[in-house]
């Protein structure tokens, strides 16, 4: 079996399972210097996102953590048009003209299989604010569990969304996970409700609880309101992948 990940920027990628079948994830794709409109405030794109129109259009699957434009943006609707899409909520496709526009709430799973590969995709618990009252104003948010079987060996690698650590996380998270793909940002660190995205510190206590195989690290200065840097995360020992890099997992 064959898996590789390949890094667009912000948190969107796209998993290759044997050069057969293409899960992509979160699809923001606007061009460095475009402004996004968040409640409350706007922020601009400090990057510039991988160009291979190729490969995006070969996605099979697109799972899309929640709403929120640097997760998808006008140029990533485009590409859901006749693909299978999952989501927390209905209402985040609504005039895309998508295959099966799929809702999976925590816990639900949804199973694939292609050729000698049973896929199963499971939505997982993301607490995007540290308080009750702003998860609620934010709206529901999935992290999604890719456990991808073969009749020689299982691969497992979560996608955390946007998240903070919260309590609960190793009861719905499973520990030895070949590889997580973690949404930084330490978002609104200072306001109510915040972290509304998880910062370093908790990165840390993530690998710790979780221990997986390989964590990278992702969505950590792309916008002009993420407090991470690149830098930073690089100095604690973690892996930045570049805009447009592919590893095997």
């Amino acid at each position: 079996m064959s898996i590789s990940f390949t890094y667009y920027g912000v948190a969107c990628g796209v998993i290759s399972i044997d050069n057969q079948f293409y899960i992509g994830i979160d699809p923001d794709l606007s061009p460095k210097g475009t402004s996004v409109q968040f409640k409350g405030f706007v922020s601009e794109k400090q990057i510039h996102v991988y160009n291979d129109k190729s490969l995006l259009s070969k996605v099979d699957v697109w799972l899309i953590t929640h709403g929120h434009k640097d997760h998808l943006d006008d140029v990533g609707r485009g590409y859901l048009k006749g693909k299978t899409v999952i989501s927390p909520k209905k209402k985040i496709l609504n005039g895309v003209p998508c295959l099966n526009n799929s809702v999976l709430r925590w816990g639900e799973e949804q199973a694939f299989q292609v050729a000698d590969n049973c896929i199963t995709i499971k939505a997982l618990p993301a607490y995007h604010a540290s308080n009750y009252i702003m998860r609620k104003i934010i709206g529901k948010v999935n992290g999604y569990q890719l456990t991808i079987t073969s009749s020689s060996e299982t691969k497992v690698i979560y996608f955390t969304g946007d998240t903070v650590l919260y309590p609960d996380l190793t009861k719905n998270v499973p520990k030895n996970i070949d590889a997580i793909f973690a949404n930084l940002g330490a978002v609104k660190s200072g306001s109510f409700g915040g972290p509304f995205t998880m910062d370093l510190k908790m990165l840390t206590q993530m690998k710790n609880l979780l221990q997986p195989k390989r964590i990278y690290p992702i969505h950590i200065d792309d916008y002009s309101h993420y407090k991470t840097t690149k830098k930073e995360v690089e100095v604690a020992g973690y892996k930045v992948l570049a805009v447009g890099e592919t590893i095997d997992l």
